[in-house]
């Protein structure tokens, strides 16, 4: 599918399409960053974090603690055995999103998961992305900064501090979806 105007707004809703599909890489207790409406989990095992942005546009936003997800300074290394985030890193600045990744990696046990749902290039309507002489197309996410591709995605997680292994990529364009998912595993 490609995503339209008609579709619902995003980043609203998209974890529900593919929690079935992240369950087998959340098992323990994890982070969910970015949370916004609707956790991966509604348990004890998941931790929502989310800065709230989301309730300037009328959402109420499910996050256990409200904070910015690019440093998680108060976990220790190692702390969590997965976290997940659906439709936000595109929301940071291309240049920042190994930053962002390392942070990431940094609270996931050697073992653990690091699972993401993003939405594809071909699917969703591009950012202006003037670096890659790309303009905005019509109906474009306004917080987007960067069109996700897999290249692009690995190109950021090889530029992170910890040993991985991608262990799972899936385009996800059937039905109501527009998107990519990926596990990577933490190895060291």
């Amino acid at each position: 599918m490609v995503w339209s105007p008609l579709s619902p707004p995003p980043p609203f809703g998209e974890v529900a399409k593919t929690r079935w599909r992240a369950v087998p890489y959340t098992a323990g207790s994890g982070l969910d960053l970015g949370c916004g409406i609707q956790k991966l989990f509604d348990t004890e095992f998941v931790l929502g974090i989310d800065n709230g942005a989301a309730v300037a546009q009328g959402a109420t936003v499910q996050a256990n603690i409200r904070a910015d997800v690019k440093e998680l300074t108060q976990f220790a290394v190692g702390a969590w055995d997965f976290v997940f985030s659906s439709f936000l890193l595109h929301q940071f600045p291309y240049k920042e999103v190994p930053a962002v990744l390392r942070e990431w990696m940094r609270v996931i046990k050697i073992g653990g998961a690091l699972v993401l749902y993003l939405p594809s290039e071909t699917c969703y309507p591009k950012c202006a992305e003037p670096e890659r002489e790309i303009i905005a197309e019509p109906g474009a996410y306004p917080d987007q900064k960067w069109n996700v591709n897999y290249e692009r995605m690995v190109a950021a997680m090889e530029a992170v501090a910890y040993n991985w292994d991608l262990e799972y990529f899936e385009a996800c364009d059937a039905d109501d979806e527009y998107a990519e998912f990926y596990v990577f595993r933490r190895l060291k």
